[in-house]
């Protein structure tokens, strides 16, 4: 896989981490880098609901980022658990069934911690940066990347896409919503950003969770400009029922 263009891709404390899980696999399949950050309540709900990041350590300063900073500190232990996760969770293409192709997934992707607002995609000057996702997305940070507060890396880096005129994608998983969440969702709309709501379609006949999860990275993939054939695509009705 080649380096090319890059999207930088959020992973907050709603439930549904596959899914931001799905879209950075997509991504690197289109050979995309990929700056990852995961949020610590994002942390946590990847290990409640992919069963990962239980090995008795501390998650949270293994996912720091190696860098000048902290040079002492390793992501390399997160990044195989994440990508672990990914196998373990999701349906891959032949053309990766071996150790050795999968394990390249491992440089197309860094893992920021939430804390480094040092890093290059905290800058408009990161001009590789062809936009950002935040897969799932809460409520709290929809709410602070709405009001500019830019607390974190990822409400920061999301600040920064939406002054860039770039295409950020917020997918929010919360159900019922209040008037203050319609609120902050017609806020990023009306400053520029797609709201796209984890609710997936069943014209496609999902038979499988991945293809629930396809479903939606495939329509992300879409709102980011980005050719797929991830999903099956609705074609239209021909006027016909099967009858039986």
């Amino acid at each position: 896989m080649t380096k090319k263009y890059s999207y930088i891709l959020a992973i907050t404390g709603a439930s549904g981490a596959i899914y931001g899980l799905s879209l950075l696999k997509a991504l690197i399949e289109h050979s995309y880098f990929v700056h990852l950050i995961v949020s610590e309540p994002g942390f946590t709900v990847m290990k409640e609901e992919l069963d990962i990041f239980k090995g008795g350590y501390n998650y949270k300063d293994k996912a720091k980022i190696s860098n000048n900073v902290n040079p002492e500190i390793s992501n390399f232990d997160a990044k195989q658990e994440i990508l672990n996760a990914i196998k373990l969770n999701l349906t891959f293409n032949s053309n990766i069934a071996s150790d050795a192709a999968f394990n390249s997934y491992f440089e197309m992707f860094e893992l920021l911690d939430e804390k480094f607002l040092e890093s290059k995609i905290a800058s408009g000057s990161a001009k590789e940066v062809k936009g950002m996702a935040v897969v799932p997305c809460s409520m709290g940070s929809l709410a602070r990347i709405a009001c500019g507060i830019s607390g974190n890396l990822i409400e920061r880096a999301a600040d920064v896409v939406l002054k860039e005129k770039k295409r950020l994608v917020v997918c929010p998983r919360e159900t019922p919503l209040n008037d203050i969440h319609l609120k902050n969702m017609l806020s990023l709309y009306s400053s520029g950003a797609v709201i796209l709501p984890l609710i997936p379609g069943f014209y496609n006949k999902p038979k499988t969770i991945s293809d629930i999860v396809d479903f939606i990275t495939g329509r992300i993939l879409d709102s980011l400009s980005i050719e797929n054939d991830i999903y099956e695509r609705w074609e239209g009705y021909n006027g016909k029922y099967n009858e039986k």
